[in-house]
């Protein structure tokens, strides 16, 4: 922690006041520098949110069959994800409960048990200490040796349409109330799926940078960044159009038309910090049904109705605090390693039961766009560096996040929609961020 940083807000994590780094006021809406570089605010959001909310660290395709196990991430915390005998899914920290070695490092397998490395103490799948090595042998352990119960369960575990949530805090909401609306984002994305499911296909991509973990969460419903920041994409878009397999992904011929595409629907804040982007005037409904995939498109009018129907093949992305993003046909999630340095995980699915043909057009997109031959994920890891870089220097205190400010309206149970370009969604992590950080 900096020494000025130490003067001016009182001391170490406890002493952390974190209204100062919030200016809110009917016209303001900025955020300190502080909040993404010091070291200070970063080790208290990792007690304070990470160890608090609900954070997402699987989805259930990942470990369909007792024995599989996946390794993920609360925060700074390596925790397991597997499933036991029974079906159950546990959340395990990853930590030998006896000299702190890290039990699992691979990404995903399957086990009958959990081994530790160090000195071969082995647990179950449910965390549950099976044995300790040498137990009973010369300098072994005492005959009441008061061995502990096995690796620490994470307390609260739950799942949303496979989606596998766990939390630290064993007196947090319940998961579906912290969803809340969000849940829409979730239904409608996987809703293009006639069975209303996906698959996670094949290794997801893992990529770092150099930059702040939040913000990743404040791009993914940003609509007013892409035509700026992907002028070269929307170039070869313009060239190019859909020969590519674009599958909706990013509609329109020209910057023109995709402005008029992309500045229509809403914005959403919601509460506990979760935000979204929707959409439903970005497909031709018609055309859809009168398309190449007429059959698919029929059962999804079917099962969603009419009106429901614009908005699940219209555009939609959202973010649930802190560390999931939707965005077409992907899951990302992203773990913060240092206050200048993330990283992230993007997952392709399958939608169930969907045309092969469908599913492998929205591969292509993807590929187009993402990862490491893509043209728009270097855009915004180049941003994010440029955001640090500048953010390094004191000259300039504040970040304005003002914009939609006057025009977003309030709803009664405290959810706050915008106009499609508002900066709403990005308010609504620093209003949650705002209220944890003030708890001790």
């Amino acid at each position: 922690m900096s020494a000025m940083f130490a003067r001016e807000h009182g001391g170490g994590e406890a002493g952390l006041d974190p209204s100062s780094l919030i200016w809110q006021d009917e016209r303001h809406f900025r955020v300190h520098t502080r909040a993404y570089t010091d070291q200070a605010v970063f080790d208290a959001e990792m007690a304070r949110v990470f160890s608090k909310v609900w954070v997402y660290v699987g989805h259930e395709s990942e470990i369909p069959n007792p024995g599989d196990f996946k390794t993920a991430y609360i925060g700074t915390q390596p925790v397991i994800v597997s499933r036991a005998a029974d079906g159950t899914v546990h959340v395990l920290v990853n930590r030998c409960v006896h000299r702190g070695a890290v039990i699992a490092r691979e990404t995903r397998g399957t086990v009958r048990d959990f081994t530790c490395p160090y000195h071969g103490w082995v647990f179950g799948l449910d965390g549950k200490l099976l044995a300790v090595s040498e137990r009973n042998d010369s300098g072994g352990y005492a005959p009441d040796f008061d061995a502990p119960e096995g690796l620490h369960r994470v307390p609260k575990v739950d799942a949303y349409r496979g989606l596998i949530f766990a939390n630290l805090d064993p007196d947090a909401v319940d998961l579906d109330t912290y969803l809340g609306r969000a849940k829409k984002t979730i239904d409608r994305k996987f809703g293009r799926s006639p069975a209303g499911r996906i698959a996670l296909r094949g290794k997801p991509f893992v990529m770092r940078y150099q930059g702040n973990w939040k913000f990743q969460i404040e791009n993914i419903v940003d609509a007013y960044h892409f035509l700026h920041t992907h002028k070269g994409f929307v170039a070869l878009q313009a060239k190019y159009g859909e020969t590519t397999g674009d599958y909706g992904a990013h509609k329109g011929g020209s910057a023109k038309a995709m402005r008029q595409i992309r500045f229509k629907g809403s914005s959403w804040a919601l509460r506990h910090g979760h935000a979204q982007l929707e959409n439903s005037g970005t497909a031709d409904p018609e055309a859809l049904l009168n398309g190449p995939n007429r059959a698919y498109y029929e059962a999804l009018r079917d099962i969603h109705g009419e009106e429901e129907f614009a908005f699940v093949v219209g555009r939609m992305s959202g973010t649930i605090f802190p560390n999931l993003g939707l965005i077409h046909q992907q899951i990302r999630t992203w773990r913060p390693i240092a206050p200048d340095l993330t990283e992230v995980t993007i997952y392709l699915y399958d939608l169930v039961d969907a045309p092969r043909e469908f599913n492998e057009g929205w591969m292509r997109s993807q590929e187009r766009f993402y990862g490491p031959a893509g043209h728009g994920m270097a855009d915004d890891v180049d941003i994010f560096a440029r955001n640090q870089q500048g953010l390094a220097g004191s000259a300039v205190d504040w970040l304005v996040l003002e914009r939609g400010l006057q025009t977003d309206e309030r709803l009664a149970n405290g959810d706050i929609k915008g106009l499609p370009a508002s900066e709403a969604p990005q308010r609504a992590l620093w209003l949650a961020w705002k209220q944890l950080m003030a708890r001790r």
